[in-house]
């Protein structure tokens, strides 16, 4: 099956500012706001200028300039009641959530909203979020693994009758979901490892990329499609950017010198070090450092 005719039509997206802190990691001025009230106010005026998608984030910590969060798949609700088409995408967390409990969720909601939530499958990157609420944090591969069930399972729940599914991670004995949800809702994978590709291609609708250089998303967006085709599905790209306007090119590189001058130096390498550690390593509940 050839994933070509996912491609005819480019749709636009927003990242929903749902922590506060802005969306830059730098102490310039930030322009957005984390309260619902903005927020409505953003989703309404992006519906209107023909945005299709808006995606909020997922934190359960304060932490790398995000002191305070509010949680994702309720905002996305509230976005949704607060306008018509816009599709929004909750971003959540296998293992902080159970595909069975998901499942009746998003089923729910897509028959209110007409189908216009989606969920965004988070791996994981903030140990520590993990350590906080109790769970295991496993290895970058295991992860992934765990996202593959997750998504599978989702799925199965939605379109097929009964589910029986016997995992590693999860187990679905004998369940139907009724009813089952008109509108599918649609499922993207995120990340840019070989392991977050092969999900992306093999079980998402979406494959959504953090970004990176030209290349490397040649090689991804290369690379996504023929999972896909093996698997005999089609699957769609997101490729995360941030674009800085101005009303001349000078002034717009003037304002990304700003942000890079005034960047948040400790923010940034925290972050720096939980990504390596999320990249590189298991760490148990104790805190003592793993090799792989």
């Amino acid at each position: 099956m050839s994933t070509a005719n996912t491609n005819t039509h480019l749709n636009f997206a927003y990242w929903v500012p749902n922590v506060s802190g802005g969306v830059v990691t730098s102490t310039v001025e930030q322009r957005t706001d984390w309260g619902i009230d903005y927020n409505r106010t953003l989703a309404q005026a992006a519906e209107d200028a023909g945005v299709e998608y808006a995606l909020t984030q997922v934190r359960y910590l304060g932490s790398y300039s995000a002191e305070y969060q509010h949680e994702s798949v309720s905002f996305s609700l509230a976005l949704l009641e607060a306008t018509k088409k816009l599709n929004v995408i909750a971003a959540v967390h296998p293992g902080l959530w159970l595909p069975g409990v998901l499942a009746n969720l998003g089923s729910t909601a897509s028959e209110i909203y007409g189908g216009r939530l989606a969920f965004n499958i988070v791996s994981g990157w903030l140990r520590d979020e993990f350590r906080a609420l109790g769970e295991p944090w496993l290895d970058h591969d295991e992860r992934y693994r765990r996202s593959a069930e997750f998504l599978q399972v989702l799925r199965s729940i939605w379109t097929t009758a009964p589910t029986n599914f016997a995992g590693d991670f999860y187990r679905i004995r004998d369940y139907t979901l009724k009813p089952q949800p008109k509108k599918v809702p649609e499922l993207f994978q995120g990340g840019t490892s070989t392991a977050a590709r092969k999900n992306g291609g093999e079980h998402a609708d979406w494959y959504f990329t953090n970004g990176g250089s030209i290349e490397e998303l040649q090689e991804q967006i290369a690379d996504v499609p023929q999972h896909a085709e093996a698997a005999g599905r089609e699957v769609k790209i997101g490729v995360n950017a941030f674009v800085i306007l101005d009303a001349t090119d000078e002034g717009a590189e003037q304002r990304l010198r700003e942000i890079v001058e005034g960047a948040d130096k400790e923010a940034v390498e925290g972050f720096r070090k939980a990504v390596q550690v999320a990249l590189g390593s298991a760490i148990p509940l104790d805190g003592k450092l793993s090799g792989r």
